[in-house]
């Protein structure tokens, strides 16, 4: 799965990265709503790329946490941060989004844990081509309504490749940059077509180093998270 990312690159750096342009919600805050975040966690408000109706690759505020459907009153919502690669086409929740309503996460890394329950060794895994990967994933026009956002996404998760499989059994699909447009192309709407960009990533494409245990708790954010601990200091 992936539980934690990181993303701390400027906006038209990430604009720039996935050829996008940011939505008028960020450019009417300027980059008020939006800040370098070293421990993104589930519920947190991040930038995702989608086409919208104009066929505009955009960059919009989504809560990370999936909303298929919005929930009666007094039902505790489903949010799933995830989407398994082999059941996405086999639940109506997930299957029209990955046909059509598709979107890519930027991150400069994630997070992943090793280790037994209470002595757990935090990882950190980042590219090791520029400083900026996509992760594939699917959004929906629905949010929690005490959210600042009116979109919600999930990120999918795949296989691990041989970076990864010592880590955990999963991991997000990560994009090639050449992938993006036909990712991002509402005109793909083939899901055996789409399921081809679910792969594991090249193992030379990423590399993992452990990091401080600091980065478990949610409240600690900052550069030194991602950095190699030092294990004999």
């Amino acid at each position: 799965m992936c539980g934690r990312y990181v993303l701390y690159q400027e906006l038209d750096e990430i604009n720039h990265f996935l050829n996008s342009v940011e939505s008028e919600r960020y450019q009417a805050d300027g980059n008020g709503r939006y800040r370098p975040n070293y421990n993104v966690a589930p519920t947190s408000i991040m930038p995702v790329a989608y086409t919208n109706e104009d066929g505009k690759r955009i960059l919009m505020p989504m809560h990370w946490g999936f909303m298929g459907w919005k929930p009666k009153e007094g039902d505790r919502p489903f949010l799933p941060i995830n989407t398994r690669d082999d059941k996405i086409t086999k639940s109506r929740m997930w299957k029209g989004p990955f046909q059509h309503k598709r979107c890519i996460v930027p991150a400069n890394g994630f997070y992943e844990w090793t280790g037994s329950k209470g002595n757990k060794t935090p990882h950190f895994i980042y590219p090791t081509q520029g400083k900026l990967m996509g992760f594939a994933g699917i959004y929906n026009d629905l949010a929690p309504e005490d959210k600042d956002t009116d979109f919600s996404y999930s990120i999918i998760t795949t296989d691990p490749n041989k970076v990864m499989e010592n880590i955990h059994d999963r991991m997000p699909v990560i994009l090639h940059p050449e992938e993006f447009d036909d990712w991002l192309n509402p005109e793909n709407e083939d899901p055996n077509y789409l399921k081809e960009f679910l792969e594991p990533y090249p193992d030379d494409g990423i590399d993992e180093h452990i990091v401080s245990k600091a980065v478990g708790k949610v409240q600690n954010n900052g550069a030194g998270l991602i950095e190699k601990a030092d294990l004999f200091g």
